[in-house]
């Protein structure tokens, strides 16, 4: 009677069957996810993305003429604006605060220093920089990166971010309150 290797017909084991190898991967039926599509009014596009990438290139430049704070909030003084009320009024920070030395970090290339002082501040710092970047892409190649709505519904777009946020927040209340910074 000959001996069957059971292993090679098992499910559980996908490299031992015979024929295993780089599967051919079906579109989706939506189409993608994202990509980059040629626009029905290539000169509007450009301009658009002229405009995005001024906005990135202003929030981006004043984030750099900014001294990112030690204290890892306190950034916005350096451009006229009072103290966060909130944290004058609790000794506990707001859900915005240190987004602007997260941005000054950021720019500067740490990273590291830019999630520490507010990891939302640092998503968007790195977010604007990918717009910015994907504007210039519009520019030079006349193409846009477009987004499949009907695969991603538009409304998590504000949900990620009011997570996003909340989430680090809630990051810079534990660190601070672990570390005996707040309340202050």
């Amino acid at each position: 009677m000959p001996v069957v290797n059971r292993a090679s017909t098992s499910t559980a084991w996908p490299w031992l069957r015979p024929g295993w190898g780089p599967t051919v991967r079906r579109p989706h039926p939506l189409g993608p996810a994202v990509e980059l599509a040629i626009p029905l009014h290539p000169l509007r596009a450009r301009l658009t993305a002229g405009l995005v990438l001024l906005a990135c290139g202003t929030v981006l430049g004043l984030a750099a003429a900014l001294r990112p704070e030690a204290s890892g909030f306190g950034s916005h003084r350096q451009l006229g604006l009072g103290p966060c009320s909130v944290l004058a009024l609790t000794g506990y920070p707001c859900p915005t605060c240190g987004m602007t030395t997260a941005f000054a970090y950021a720019v500067r290339g740490r990273v590291v220093a830019a999630f520490q002082a507010q990891p939302a501040g640092a998503a968007l710092a790195l977010t604007t920089v990918v717009a910015g970047l994907l504007s210039m892409c519009t520019i030079v190649t006349g193409r846009v990166c477009t987004v499949n709505w009907y695969r991603f519904s538009p409304m998590w777009v504000p949900m990620i971010l009011a997570a996003l946020i909340l989430l680090g927040w809630t990051y810079k209340l534990v660190d601070g309150i672990a570390d005996g910074r707040f309340p202050m």
